[in-house]
């Protein structure tokens, strides 16, 4: 079986870049973090920390996907790799390879793309899906049109791909293939088409990050001493007054155990990731009914 690969120093080499800025700025939240007293402001900077981690690990990902990207052929089909997921497109179904600059304006590329890695679903003149597993480098970039999906790829080199597809054409296949996308890796997890599940674990985070925002936003007008518990309006305890982010922090706590749990069962208990997603939930409604219990 043929292989080619893409040029991949500048994809890689933008993905590592935006990586070092990251880490960068969270090492200067962190430093400013340290001087900041609690309140809205230290709040905001803690979310842009955390949101500034899962750019990383999408950036991350992406450079995963560079290094992994592959175009395999066979004698009876292409085989596109990347990061887990496989395109098998069948010798049989391609109806033409062509240079995508002979298609001229009439391709649309993904919107969300970086240098060197252009990944995702682009539109042709006739508004057809066009999948791109490129690194966006016009000169090397071919399409691949069959029936159901077109494609656009970048090999190094895309003259000896034509050449090679061209011979195996002539050949013809020895068996039949069947067009179709295999995922794998964490992409390839069905609970991403889950709506159900994914829906109740945003409205949890939304809840958690809300709370954490609401006392934060509190927090420098209250007082240093705050009732903790209560009952019949007699007040139980007492606690300093940064123990109530021990509320959302618990709520915090059981979500990411609870979301952890529930995309590792969900491929066999779909109905136990559904109780696990409720539960997390839950918490986080007893949490902000505790807060404000105590906060007014």
């Amino acid at each position: 079986m043929l292989e080619w690969k893409p040029r991949r120093f500048l994809g890689i080499s933008i993905g590592i870049g935006v990586i070092v800025a990251l880490v960068l700025l969270d090492g200067l939240i962190l430093r400013g973090l340290r001087s900041l007293p609690l309140s809205f402001t230290s709040f905001v900077m803690a979310l842009t920390l955390a949101l500034s981690v899962l750019l990383a690990a999408l950036a991350s990902y992406l450079v995963y996907g560079v290094l992994t990207l592959k175009y395999m052929m066979g004698r009876d089909g292409v085989f596109v790799l990347w990061a887990g997921r496989q395109e098998t497109i069948p010798l049989a179904a391609i109806q033409a390879v062509v240079w995508l600059t002979e298609e001229g304006e009439s391709i649309t590329r993904p919107r969300l793309r970086l240098p060197g890695h252009c990944i995702g679903k682009g539109l042709d003149a006739g508004g057809r899906e066009v999948q791109f597993y490129s690194t966006g480098r016009g000169a090397d970039e071919l399409l691949i049109t069959t029936d159901l999906h077109s494609y656009v790829i970048s090999p190094d080199n895309p003259t000896g791909f034509l050449s090679a597809v061209r011979a195996r054409r002539r050949l013809g296949p020895t068996r039949s293939l069947e067009q179709t996308r295999r995922e794998g890796g964490l992409a390839g997890l069905a609970i991403w088409r889950d709506w159900k599940a994914l829906s109740l674990v945003t409205v949890a985070i939304v809840a958690n990050v809300s709370l954490f925002a609401y006392i934060a936003f509190r927090y420098p007008a209250l007082p240093e001493i705050v009732p903790l518990l209560s009952e019949s309006g007699q007040v139980r305890l007492l606690g300093a007054k940064e123990e109530l982010f021990e509320l959302p922090a618990l709520g915090l706590v059981v979500l990411l155990g609870n979301t952890v749990l529930g995309f590792a069962l969900h491929r066999w208990e779909r109905p136990v990731t559904y109780a696990l997603g409720a539960v997390a939930l839950f918490v986080q409604i007893i949490a902000w009914w505790a807060a404000i219990s105590v906060m007014g």
